[in-house]
Protein backbone atom coordinates (compact mmCIF):
# COMPACT_ATOMS: atom_id res chain seq x y z
CA UNK A 1 0.00 0.00 0.00
CA UNK A 2 0.52 3.47 0.13
CA UNK A 3 2.60 2.77 3.50
CA UNK A 4 5.00 -0.17 2.71
CA UNK A 5 2.66 -2.88 3.53
CA UNK A 6 3.03 -1.84 7.43
CA UNK A 7 6.03 -1.53 7.74
CA UNK A 8 6.02 2.09 8.68
CA UNK A 9 3.97 1.21 11.48
CA UNK A 10 6.12 -0.90 12.33
CA UNK A 11 8.81 1.43 12.39
CA UNK A 12 7.05 3.76 14.12
CA UNK A 13 6.18 1.40 17.14
CA UNK A 14 10.29 0.97 17.09
CA UNK A 15 10.85 4.94 16.77
CA UNK A 16 8.60 5.26 19.79
CA UNK A 17 10.28 2.92 22.04
CA UNK A 18 13.62 4.81 21.31
CA UNK A 19 11.98 7.76 22.01
CA UNK A 20 10.45 6.58 24.93
CA UNK A 21 13.90 5.21 25.61
CA UNK A 22 15.68 8.43 25.64
CA UNK A 23 13.21 9.78 28.14
CA UNK A 24 13.95 7.03 30.49
CA UNK A 25 10.65 5.13 29.95
CA UNK A 26 10.53 1.28 28.42
CA UNK A 27 7.79 -0.86 27.77
CA UNK A 28 8.21 -2.65 31.45
CA UNK A 29 8.35 1.01 33.15
CA UNK A 30 5.48 2.11 31.24
CA UNK A 31 2.73 3.28 33.83
CA UNK A 32 1.37 6.03 35.28
CA UNK A 33 -0.71 8.60 33.91
CA UNK A 34 2.18 10.56 31.55
CA UNK A 35 2.92 7.23 30.42
CA UNK A 36 -0.76 6.46 29.48
CA UNK A 37 -1.46 9.71 27.88
CA UNK A 38 1.84 9.53 25.93
CA UNK A 39 0.91 6.24 24.20
CA UNK A 40 -2.95 7.37 23.59
CA UNK A 41 -0.76 10.39 21.68
CA UNK A 42 1.65 8.10 19.65
CA UNK A 43 -2.19 6.34 19.07
CA UNK A 44 -3.62 9.05 17.92
CA UNK A 45 -0.49 10.27 15.75
CA UNK A 46 -0.67 6.26 14.25
CA UNK A 47 -4.33 7.08 13.04
CA UNK A 48 -3.64 10.21 11.52
CA UNK A 49 -0.93 9.19 9.67
CA UNK A 50 -2.76 6.08 8.51
CA UNK A 51 -5.80 8.38 7.84
CA UNK A 52 -3.54 10.92 5.43
CA UNK A 53 -2.24 7.63 3.23
CA UNK A 54 -5.45 5.82 3.15
CA UNK A 55 -6.37 4.37 0.41
CA UNK A 56 -9.49 2.04 -0.67
CA UNK A 57 -8.17 0.60 -3.18
CA UNK A 58 -4.78 -1.38 -0.75
CA UNK A 59 -6.74 -2.86 1.95
CA UNK A 60 -6.15 -0.02 4.12
CA UNK A 61 -9.61 -0.19 5.78
CA UNK A 62 -8.51 -2.87 7.92
CA UNK A 63 -5.47 -0.95 9.01
CA UNK A 64 -7.10 2.19 9.87
CA UNK A 65 -9.96 -0.07 11.83
CA UNK A 66 -6.84 -1.74 13.90
CA UNK A 67 -5.39 1.80 14.58
CA UNK A 68 -8.53 3.65 15.49
CA UNK A 69 -9.48 0.62 18.17
CA UNK A 70 -5.93 0.83 19.56
CA UNK A 71 -6.00 4.05 20.11
CA UNK A 72 -9.90 3.46 21.79
CA UNK A 73 -7.99 1.15 23.92
CA UNK A 74 -5.66 3.24 24.53
CA UNK A 75 -8.11 6.10 26.03
CA UNK A 76 -8.91 3.34 28.86
CA UNK A 77 -5.51 2.89 29.99
CA UNK A 78 -5.47 6.76 29.98
CA UNK A 79 -8.76 6.72 32.23
CA UNK A 80 -7.31 4.18 34.11
CA UNK A 81 -4.35 5.84 35.21
CA UNK A 82 -5.84 9.15 35.77
CA UNK A 83 -8.81 7.63 37.36
CA UNK A 84 -7.55 8.43 41.14
CA UNK A 85 -6.29 12.50 39.91
CA UNK A 86 -8.31 15.26 40.52
CA UNK A 87 -7.10 18.12 38.61
CA UNK A 88 -8.69 21.65 38.47
CA UNK A 89 -8.03 24.12 35.55
CA UNK A 90 -8.90 27.52 35.53
CA UNK A 91 -11.61 28.00 32.89
CA UNK A 92 -9.88 31.36 31.34
CA UNK A 93 -6.96 28.88 31.12
CA UNK A 94 -8.94 26.44 28.85
CA UNK A 95 -10.39 29.11 26.43
CA UNK A 96 -7.12 30.76 25.80
CA UNK A 97 -6.17 27.44 25.28
CA UNK A 98 -8.98 26.79 22.82
CA UNK A 99 -8.21 29.83 21.04
CA UNK A 100 -4.69 28.67 20.20
CA UNK A 101 -2.94 31.30 22.83
CA UNK A 102 -0.01 30.25 24.66
CA UNK A 103 -0.47 29.01 28.04
CA UNK A 104 2.65 30.83 29.19
CA UNK A 105 0.99 33.99 28.38
CA UNK A 106 -2.11 32.56 30.53
CA UNK A 107 0.57 32.71 33.72
CA UNK A 108 2.03 35.54 32.36
CA UNK A 109 -1.40 37.54 32.65
CA UNK A 110 -2.15 36.03 35.72
CA UNK A 111 0.82 36.62 37.75
CA UNK A 112 0.34 40.31 36.63
CA UNK A 113 -2.92 40.26 37.65
CA UNK A 114 -1.59 39.04 41.46
CA UNK A 115 0.80 42.04 41.37
CA UNK A 116 -1.96 44.68 40.20
CA UNK A 117 -4.12 42.79 43.06
CA UNK A 118 -1.33 43.27 45.52
CA UNK A 119 -0.92 46.60 44.71
CA UNK A 120 -4.34 47.01 45.95
CA UNK A 121 -4.71 45.33 49.11
CA UNK A 122 -1.14 46.93 50.01
CA UNK A 123 -2.99 50.51 50.01
CA UNK A 124 -5.73 49.01 51.64
CA UNK A 125 -3.74 48.09 54.49
CA UNK A 126 -2.04 51.25 54.15
CA UNK A 127 -5.26 52.96 54.24
CA UNK A 128 -6.22 51.11 57.37
CA UNK A 129 -2.71 51.67 59.43
CA UNK A 130 -3.46 55.50 58.88
CA UNK A 131 -6.81 55.01 60.19
CA UNK A 132 -6.17 53.04 62.97
CA UNK A 133 -3.73 55.81 63.83
CA UNK A 134 -6.08 58.68 63.21
CA UNK A 135 -8.86 57.02 65.17
CA UNK A 136 -6.56 56.63 68.23
CA UNK A 137 -5.64 59.65 68.19
CA UNK A 138 -9.09 60.78 68.35
CA UNK A 139 -10.13 58.37 70.78
CA UNK A 140 -7.04 59.73 72.91
CA UNK A 141 -8.35 63.29 72.76
CA UNK A 142 -12.04 62.15 73.52
CA UNK A 143 -11.46 59.07 75.99
CA UNK A 144 -7.36 59.52 77.44
CA UNK A 145 -7.76 57.08 80.30
CA UNK A 146 -9.23 54.53 77.99
CA UNK A 147 -6.63 55.23 75.82
CA UNK A 148 -3.91 55.11 77.92
CA UNK A 149 -5.26 51.81 79.24
CA UNK A 150 -5.51 50.28 75.12
CA UNK A 151 -2.22 51.43 74.58
CA UNK A 152 -0.92 49.70 78.06
CA UNK A 153 -2.77 46.31 76.83
CA UNK A 154 -1.39 46.17 73.28
CA UNK A 155 2.46 46.86 74.47
CA UNK A 156 1.85 43.62 76.80
CA UNK A 157 0.15 41.86 73.95
CA UNK A 158 2.93 42.76 71.78
CA UNK A 159 5.33 41.29 74.05
CA UNK A 160 4.33 38.07 74.66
Amino acid sequence: GAHGGGRGFAASARERDCRAERLGMSNAEGSGPEWAVREALAKIHAVESTAKQFSKESGDRDVLAQRINEFVASLGSVRGAVGALEAEFPVELLRRLDTGINPDKFLVDAFHTCVVENQKVKGKALDLGKFHDALLEHATRAFPEEAEAYRHLKSRMDTS
